[in-house]
């Protein structure tokens, strides 16, 4: 790739205001540059927005990589103890930036707030290198920018910083050498600037130091956010700084009235027909009074779903609102986070990290609220985070003015049926919008009785997977069961396990509906759970399938393994399982809760849905906010007694995607040795209650060698043995 005609009417020299530099160098060169090199020069904790100028463009637009030198300000004190040789340079560097990043992250300014986060993004997905200079005496001050496309270089220098203002703003002179067509003399230039640059980045200068900065990157990415920032967001942030006195004016061509801050309904969303009109039904049933619960199967668009609800309530009642998104895990906050910017707002995203980063945000959530033109903000949180005792975002919530209406959406809502929730709930919501695929809290009646309470009552809206199914929003899908059976260890214990059980009131046929759940009874359910999930006959059975198949046919598979603790000393099911497929050769990667919190989370996906992984193994993670609509397949090594599992795991395989026409599920149905015995009957009722339900929608459920033939078999056993 080359820069080709992009640049071939520039000028030579661009006078700072009046020439569009940025508009007709910089940006075009970030979105095109196989290899970006910046020259920062002195660099301040007031100075932070000297690399904020295109680099929104560079990180949205492209996948290069930026090469940043800077020089930051260090005490007389420390310079003349680096002198005599009391202190090691590289320590004082890594402090000075560490002090830096900190400052300006705590700091007032939104703009070096913004800049600091933008840092983070690219040293979080691997596009930053950051080195610091040291001068002998003086400091660096260099201020230039190096584009390479192909073998192409362009360079612009002069007397601008690498600046908003030093770009956009200021009275500056910068030049434009394109080494590629200027002449023998630009060549020359820019070949100087770039030996220059080299001898500068590998710590060859006779008078200069050059240190690179690991720890102090460590500190920038744990203020990484999920998604890149946007320029947009850099423009907001100018303008919060300008009205609060530390910015000047907007730049001319960014004066003009800001937009409405609320959201709107994308105008390619289609949701009053066709296969998503059950979401006009919706939300025509929660803004007929003050929201509710809607249950909606995954891949019915819940999400979706509740933001236009709120948009409709927002036009009928012009007025301040601040949405409140709760939601139980990471992959989620990425989701919501995507869709409201669909929806024409940038949300806030509270983490856990740092008590002064969340109320630096939500002060400047309230400061929007200072205007007289009706505002929506919408704040985006995790339930641990809300619910916890000491919240000081409830707090902040019930301080603004009577003039702001409170909306809460509750994702995965059945999460929220939880004592720390209900004991203390959040009254101050004057509309409430709960979501999930199955509201009711399996075994907890009253966990569920006060949830609906609170939310106004039981849902307001159904659609189930067999409706999404039919309605198109969901491919349909095979059903195929493996029957396999417990050794005769297993059985033994999970005898010796369920008599514990009975001794403690439980129910010989019971899942936990009849009584209540005591630490030792849930201890005893996890356990028998987990001896069933982790049947040693099921790894054979699942190698023989991938054979059967064709390991290179294996293809967009998931097979979700056991979470719940090894018993009877067994290696974790997910380790057998990734050996197994090693041995197979089939290409695949785990995806558990410690990949989603690792930079490499969104990378796993992106390789699996372009086919580099045949497989992801994984536990839990994938039941509630990963979408990977290219999966077709999926093996259930653990199928659970809870319901809302059955729903979330077939969602999972059932995502619309181009040239997906139907899905496959396989299903792991545990026998015991003999069914003779009580236990052994309820035991095998209890597999064939979940194995009936995954059947009844299925489209091969009446084939000759469906699932219903395997069901009325093991079926007639167990009435032929109760009847004996």
């Amino acid at each position: 790739m080359t820069f080709g005609s992009l640049f071939d009417s520039v000028r030579p020299a661009y006078e700072i205001p009046d020439d569009d530099l940025v508009g007709e160098i910089l940006t075009p060169a970030l979105c095109s540059a196989d290899d970006a090199r910046i020259a920062a020069g002195f660099f301040t904790s007031r100075c932070l927005a000297q690399i904020a100028g295109g680099l929104a463009a560079f990180i949205n637009d492209s996948d290069a990589i930026l090469d940043l030198m800077v020089s930051p300000e260090i005490s007389a004190e420390d310079r003349e103890a680096i002198r005599r040789g009391i202190r090691e340079p590289e320590v004082v560097l890594e402090e000075a930036l560490e002090r830096l990043f900190t400052e300006a992250r705590l700091s007032d300014s939104a703009v070096q707030r913004y800049t600091v986060e933008t840092l983070a993004y690219l040293v979080a997905s691997g596009r930053l290198r950051l080195r610091v200079v040291l001068m002998e005496r003086g400091i660096y001050h260099k201020k230039i920018w190096l584009f390479r496309a192909g073998d192409e270089w362009l360079a612009v220098h002069g007397s601008g910083n690498a600046t908003e203002r030093g770009l956009l703003v200021n009275g500056e002179q910068m030049s434009i050498d394109r080494a590629w067509q200027d002449g023998p003399r630009s060549e020359a230039r820019v070949q100087i600037f770039l030996e220059q640059w080299d001898r500068q980045w590998e710590n060859r200068h006779p008078t200069a130091l050059t240190v690179e900065v690991s720890q102090a990157l460590d500190i920038l990415r744990g203020y990484a956010a999920d998604s890149p920032p946007t320029k947009s967001e850099f423009w907001k942030a100018w303008q919060l700084d300008h009205e609060a006195g530390l910015e000047p004016e907007l730049p001319p061509a960014m004066r003009h009235a800001p937009p409405d801050h609320q959201l709107q309904i994308p105008n390619d969303l289609i949701w009053r027909e066709g296969r998503f009109g059950h979401q006009g039904r919706a939300v025509d049933a929660l803004n007929k009074g003050a929201g509710g619960i809607v249950a909606i199967a995954t891949g019915g668009g819940k999400t979706l779903t509740a933001l236009i609800a709120v948009t409709e309530m927002q036009h009928s009642e012009p007025r301040h609102i601040c949405v409140v998104v709760l939601v139980p895990s990471r992959p989620l906050v990425r989701q919501w986070t995507e869709d409201i910017r669909a929806f024409g707002i940038d949300p806030v995203v509270l983490k856990g990290t740092g008590t002064q980063d969340r109320r630096a945000e939500l002060e400047r959530v309230a400061h929007g609220f200072a205007t007289e033109q009706p505002r929506t903000e919408v704040v985006v949180m995790s339930n641990a985070l809300f619910i916890k005792t000491d919240s000081s975002e409830r707090r902040w919530l019930t301080s603004l003015p009577k003039t702001v209406e409170l909306v809460l959406i509750a994702d995965e809502v059945h999460n929220l049926g939880t004592p720390s929730f209900i004991n203390d709930p959040p009254d101050f919501f004057t509309r409430r919008i709960g979501l999930s695929a199955t509201p009711i809290r399996q075994y907890d009646p009253d966990g569920t009785d006060q949830l609906f309470d609170f939310f106004g009552g039981p849902p307001v809206f159904e659609f189930s997977l067999g409706d999404a199914i039919e309605a198109g929003c969901l491919v349909p899908y095979n059903y195929y069961l493996h029957v396999i059976e417990l050794n005769a260890v297993e059985m033994e214990h999970y005898e010796f396990l369920t008599e514990e059980l009975v001794r403690a009131g439980f129910r010989i046929d019971d899942d936990g509906v009849t009584v209540a759940l005591n630490p030792k009874v849930e201890r005893l359910l996890r356990e028998r759970r987990g001896l069933i999930e982790q049947a040693d006959a099921k790894l054979p059975a699942l190698a023989a399938e991938l054979r059967r198949m064709g390991t290179d046919a294996v293809t967009k598979t998931l097979i979700y393994t056991s979470a719940k603790p090894t018993v009877l000393e067994k290696p974790k099911q997910i380790t057998a399982v990734n050996s197994i497929l090693e041995n197979l050769h089939v290409i695949s990667h785990q995806y558990t809760s410690r990949e989603t919190r690792s930079s490499r989370s969104e990378r796993i996906l992106e390789r699996f849905g372009a086919g580099d992984y045949q497989v992801l193994t994984a536990m839990k993670v994938l039941d509630e906010g990963v979408d990977i609509p290219q999966t077709d397949t999926a093996f259930l090594l653990a199928s659970s007694a809870v319901r809302r599992e059955w729903v979330q795991r077939r969602g999972r395989i059932l995502r619309q995607a181009p040239n997906k026409n139907v899905a496959h599920l396989h299903d792991f149905l545990v026998m015991p040795p003999d069914i003779d015995t009580s236990i052994g009957q309820s035991l095998l009722k209890s597999e064939l209650r979940r194995a009936a339900e995954f059947a009844s929608i299925a489209e091969n459920e009446f084939d000759s060698d469906g699932p219903n033939e395997v069901i009325r078999d093991l079926e007639a056993k167990v009435w032929k043995d109760a009847n004996a």
